[in-house]
């Protein structure tokens, strides 16, 4: 019971933050340029205080579930229809800043955070510490102490930049520029893309840094949780053969993509036999065992938060092109079930940079009612040179609001069914 309540306030705390940073882009934005707010608020429901100052209510409320900025203007009424400061009596280019001020927000709030949990810790670099006997790097001539400097012309610094490479713009060779010694080397790599098998898991990381073969969480719609495994669960054997650790529960699935296999774990004190099949996936794979680490700077952290907005907006763009199903997302007890599992405070703080990018890429998309189908609108009214009846804008935000609903219930059913 307490363990719910800790994660229940820790999820709360992040929902609080990013929804109230980002409403303070909005409410910012509108000041800034002369539009009127009636109301800031931080949470819902009955107030808790509020205090008028420069025609704006500020109110703090009961519900940490979020809050809002009421913008003049925002919804056309008789009451503010003439106003000099109402948002109707901006430009699109002054009502686009407005709107999209928010997700800036979300992104300056992950920016900021994802910079202070980097500094402290050591990172990845492109130095070779150990190579797999079958790398194909090892087969283009390449060495331990070996540095990497660039992919394909593209410069490298971090290990996260190798392992964060869109594999679909890259061909099965690739061109390797390397460091030895001081000397500047070129190499091409054959086959570096293959394909493995995954079934979806996480597992857990011990206080020395070793991965055990016990599972932390299980990602929606992949064969894991379609076969039944939860978070929990000790992988004991793949296909009869033992699995101590999580690197050779990864070793044994790989090897076996669109391949059946039999899996057997122990939940509690039984143990379970499970029949799954691993997904095939393209992974981009140099065979690096390990690399040399050092200790963060600024640079580096700003690398790294740069390659987490590239993977969130990558996964976006994968799933409206097909290649990741809705039934691959989660949503707030998803979200939930992440918090549970985290512990430490830098953790806590990378979880909110993570939801407050993934809320702010979600928010730019043009899909109403949300900032971006509502810049949709502004430009379609810059085209056309006519606004948007209300009646039509009310109509499509209530279309989109029952599609979003819909997804939501959605996305949280299959969360309960996967945890459950």
């Amino acid at each position: 019971m307490l363990g719910f309540i800790i994660t229940l306030v820790k999820l709360l705390a992040i929902i609080l933050v990013v929804a109230t940073i980002h409403e303070f882009g909005h409410f910012l934005a509108s000041k800034c340029l002369g539009v009127g707010v009636e109301e800031f608020s931080i949470g819902f429901g009955p107030k808790i205080a509020q205090k008028k100052f420069k025609g704006t209510m500020y109110s703090l409320r009961w519900l940490p579930l979020g809050g809002y900025c009421a913008i003049e203007g925002e919804e056309e009424t008789e009451e503010n229809k003439d106003s000099e400061t109402s948002y109707q009596k901006k430009n699109p280019l002054e009502k686009i800043v407005i709107l999209s001020m928010g997700v800036i927000f979300n992104f300056i709030l992950a920016l900021v955070v994802f910079l202070i949990v980097y500094l402290p810790t050591n990172v990845g670099t492109t130095q070779i510490n150990e190579l797999a006997t079958d790398s194909v790097l090892a087969d283009a001539g390449l060495q331990n102490d070996d540095i990497i400097r660039k992919i394909n012309g593209k410069e490298v610094e971090l290990y996260s930049q190798i392992t964060g490479f869109n594999i679909s713009k890259l061909d099965k060779d690739i061109d390797i520029e390397y460091e030895r010694n001081g000397e500047i080397y070129t190499a091409r790599v054959l086959d570096a893309k293959r394909i493995e098998g995954k079934i979806g898991v996480n597992f857990e990381v011990t206080e020395e840094g070793d991965a055990t073969n016990v599972v932390e969480l299980t990602g929606a719609g992949t064969s894991a949780t379609d076969a039944g495994i939860k978070s929990g669960d000790i992988i004991i054997s793949v296909n009869n053969i033992s699995t101590p650790d999580a690197q050779s529960v990864i070793n044994a699935v790989k090897v076996n993509a669109d391949k059946e296999i039999a899996v057997k774990v122990q939940r509690g004190e039984e143990i379970l036999d499970f029949t799954l099949v691993p997904q095939a996936t393209e992974v981009f794979d140099l065979g690096v065992l390990s690399v040399k680490t050092a200790k963060s700077n600024l640079h580096y952290s700003f690398i790294e938060t740069i390659e987490k907005v590239k993977s969130i907006v990558g996964s976006y763009v994968d799933l409206f092109t097909g290649k990741v199903s809705i039934s691959n997302m989660s949503g707030i007890v998803g979200i939930g079930e992440v918090v549970s599992k985290s512990s430490g405070i830098l953790n806590f703080f990378f979880l909110m940079a993570m939801i407050s990018m993934a809320v702010g890429v979600a928010n730019i998309l043009p899909f109403p009612p949300l900032d971006g189908g509502k810049i949709l609108l502004v430009l379609i009214e810059c085209v056309t040179r006519k606004k948007v009846s209300e009646k039509v804008e009310l109509t499509v935000s209530y279309i989109g609001l029952g599609l979003l609903l819909a997804l939501t219930l959605f996305v949280t059913y299959k969360d309960i069914i996967r945890i459950i």
